[in-house]
């Protein structure tokens, strides 16, 4: 009879490891979701935004997902840029430009032939 109740006593002890092993009986609460939302203005951003921009901490550094979508909203607000100068370029070369004028102008130049020996 002992023996049966050393038996059980000992199933239970390694039924309780392992299922703390598993996680059975884990309460942690779950981890949140990861999200993309830094807090960047809708319309368009400054230095001062981006200098103020802080991204929430994870396990091994920052969230991929927030850093993604700041590198996403950057790179569109860069290229919004660059069109913009190209069009303010383009809206300022009214006319043609005085050198190149000239350089269509004049004929072109010739490498003078060098003598053969």
């Amino acid at each position: 009879m002992v023996l049966v109740v050393e038996i059980v006593i000992v199933a239970a002890v390694v039924f309780a490891v392992a299922a703390l092993a598993v996680g059975r009986f884990d309460r942690l609460t779950p981890a949140p979701l990861d999200s993309a939302s830094v807090g960047l203005p809708a319309e368009t951003v400054t230095a001062g935004d981006v200098t103020r921009l802080r991204f929430a901490m994870a396990l091994r550094g920052y969230r991929m997902a927030e850093v993604d979508a700041v590198l996403l909203r950057l790179a569109e607000e860069l290229a919004r840029r660059d069109d913009e100068l190209v069009r303010l370029a383009t809206f300022a070369r009214i006319g043609p430009e005085p050198a190149a004028a000239e350089r269509s102008a004049a004929p072109p130049n010739k490498a003078p032939n060098k003598p053969q020996d």
